[in-house]
């Protein structure tokens, strides 16, 4: 959505595959005007003594008058190493614990709100180098959805350059599933991700 107009669709998925492991994916497709972009993140992972690691990431974006763009990270715990590459560039860095990449992050916020502990710092792993993210809980706040009106917790995440922010609104009554996103950048709305169907 973007100033009340339906732009185009969105899923998210997460599932348990056969060798135990996780998945989780998001696919959207946008058209505005001239401008139409396809994207699509996969993130396989396992839990180890509670703690997510992802094990490959990757995301492809197609957008109108740019060259398609292809994210791929590989994470090996036991070497404690990634390598990663973006268009022409390749990276082979040091792993620290509790990385994360863009998909699992909201997964860790999630599963902290389920077990009601404290918010902690998150470091995620992007393009070659490392993102340290905070995120604020901003209070309570019900929205109106298809399936009715939802409780959820709002939470606020303010990037570095405190130029963009993006906000979270997770269900409190439906194990804090993630119902609604929103990012701004320079004060202005981007877009937002509205939630029309789920189940768990």
């Amino acid at each position: 959505m973007h100033d009340g107009d339906k732009l185009g669709t969105a899923k998210r998925k997460l599932e348990r595959l056969s060798n135990g492991q996780w998945q989780a994916s998001m696919e959207s497709k946008i058209r505005y005007y001239l401008l139409s972009d396809k994207r699509r993140e996969t993130s396989r992972f396992e839990v180890v003594d509670g703690m997510i690691r992802p094990l490959h990431y990757q995301s492809f974006a197609d957008t109108s008058f740019r060259s398609d763009r292809i994210l791929i990270q590989k994470f090996d715990w036991d070497a404690m190493r990634e390598q990663g590459s973006y268009e022409d560039r390749k990276w082979d860095m040091q792993l620290s614990e509790g990385l994360l990449d863009p998909l699992t992050e909201v997964l860790a916020v999630r599963e902290n709100l389920m077990a009601q502990k404290p918010l902690q710092p998150i470091d995620i792993s992007y393009r070659g180098g490392v993102r340290h993210h905070e995120f604020k809980v901003m209070g309570e706040e019900t929205l109106k959805t298809k399936q009715g009106d939802i409780r959820t917790a709002k939470l606020q995440l303010v990037e570095k350059d405190g130029t963009r922010i993006t906000n979270f609104w997770f269900a409190i009554e439906h194990e804090m599933l993630l119902v609604q996103i929103q990012r701004i950048k320079d004060g202005e709305e981007e877009a937002k991700l509205v939630a029309t169907n789920w189940k768990l």
